[in-house]
């Protein structure tokens, strides 16, 4: 098909972190020629996005899609986010933000029963390079709020990329009239 009048969208003006609430000085509206096929938020649709959160990290200059956005806070209700840091090769391939995670936390030396401890959580931001000169990469995970305290007091955490399942940000909830 040919692209041959553009469209007005939403474009990011400047870098989004993922869960950051949206305000008017991130989104701007451009004319683009797409096709009718890609999904992108118009520019009639600007006004709704302002007080919602990015769901992923919003790159400036990029076209939003409705993927890219939610309702509510990217933390959940009775949850922390840990920072931790891991060896970059490590890492598992595939971990990118929003996908569930274990986090293993090896039984400390001092522990009577030498069992290692596996928390649930979820990748709330991607891995960057620490300035530890360690090698070492740093991700901010979701866990329980409980869990928090001994994810943060780890000596070392191995993160093991579990199966993505439905992200609760992306449920619509069913109206009953």
């Amino acid at each position: 098909s040919s692209l041959d009048s553009s469209e007005p969208v939403v474009q990011v003006v400047r870098d989004v972190p993922a869960g950051a609430q949206i305000t008017p000085d991130m989104l701007r509206t451009v004319a683009a020629d797409v096709d009718a096929t890609v999904n992108l938020i118009g520019a009639d649709e600007l006004p709704t996005l302002i007080g919602q959160y990015a769901k992923v990290r919003l790159v400036s200059g990029s076209l939003v899609v409705p993927a890219a956005i939610q309702s509510g806070p990217l933390l959940s209700p009775g949850n922390a986010v840990v920072a931790i840091e891991v060896k970059a090769a490590e890492l598992p391939v595939g971990l990118r933000e929003r996908v569930p995670v274990r986090l293993v936390v090896p039984a400390s030396t001092s522990d009577e029963s030498p069992t290692a401890t596996s928390i649930d959580g979820r990748v709330v931001g991607l891995p960057f390079a620490s300035d530890s000169g360690l090698g070492t990469q740093s991700v901010s995970i979701e866990v329980a709020a409980a869990d928090a305290a001994t994810v943060a007091a780890a000596d070392a955490v191995r993160v093991v990329l579990m199966v993505p399942s439905e992200d609760p940000a992306n449920r619509t909830e069913e109206v009953t009239e």
